[in-house]
């Protein structure tokens, strides 16, 4: 009913067909892959969000439903960056959501808070959702080269409505296995009354195209 009954095996068969490519890599690194390398067109060219095919396909052709889109094996493999978190990132993801006890944290994880992120969002995921942004928010992203080549990346975004996008550097050179920290503001130029919805683009001299989806929410321009 959900729509995952066949999502869930294809995503599984990706992530060890990509395991099996890239040995080394973590599941952050696999799904960061799977999610940057993704289309929202399909193999038509149409766009994803002009499709339904079931009962539910009012929520499946909308942002939230279809995610960063269509997953395109081959590029998986070779997705040029990957934004990679680790255990202790989301150990200190959970103690820095608000109101949240770290003895609670402890109890049902067994982890110890350690370095807090200044905000939730800042968890080194391959989109951004801000769930209440008011005036301005700055979020964190460090982006890893895993190609074997160093290449140069110049960033684009499709700002979601009523909300700019700065991110800095613009355009960075980074070396394989090489890291690049990305310092992404958000400024609300008018309040909504539900998300809206855009993405950053990181285009490589090589050809790698890295996407990452934005889901923001802006309730306040103060």
């Amino acid at each position: 009913m959900s729509g995952t009954s066949m999502a869930t095996p294809h995503i599984a068969g990706v992530a060890a067909l990509i395991k099996q490519y890239n040995p080394s890599w973590t599941p952050s690194m696999i799904a960061s892959a799977i999610s940057t390398t993704a289309s929202t067109y399909d193999n038509l060219g149409e766009p994803i969000m002009a499709h339904g095919f079931d009962l539910y396909s009012l929520y499946a052709s909308a942002p939230f439903g279809f995610g960063a889109g269509l997953v395109d094996p081959s590029r998986a493999l070779h997705p040029g960056l990957v934004f990679s978190a680790g255990y202790e990132d989301y150990i200190n993801f959970l103690c820095s959501l608000p109101n949240i006890d770290s003895a609670i944290v402890k109890t049902a994880t067994g982890g110890v808070c350690g370095q807090l992120f200044e905000n939730p969002s800042d968890l080194n995921l391959p989109s951004i959702t801000i769930t209440s942004l008011t005036g301005s928010q700055i979020v964190h992203r460090t982006v890893m080269n895993v190609a074997n080549k160093a290449e140069t990346y110049l960033s684009a975004v499709l700002p979601p409505k009523g909300v700019t996008v700065d991110i800095k550097p613009s355009w960075f050179r980074i070396s394989p296995q090489g890291t690049q920290h990305l310092h992404i503001m958000f400024n609300v130029t008018q309040a909504l009354d539900d998300f809206t919805f855009g993405e950053i683009v990181l285009t490589g001299s090589l050809n790698h195209v890295v996407k990452m989806p934005l889901s923001i929410f802006p309730i306040s321009t103060t």
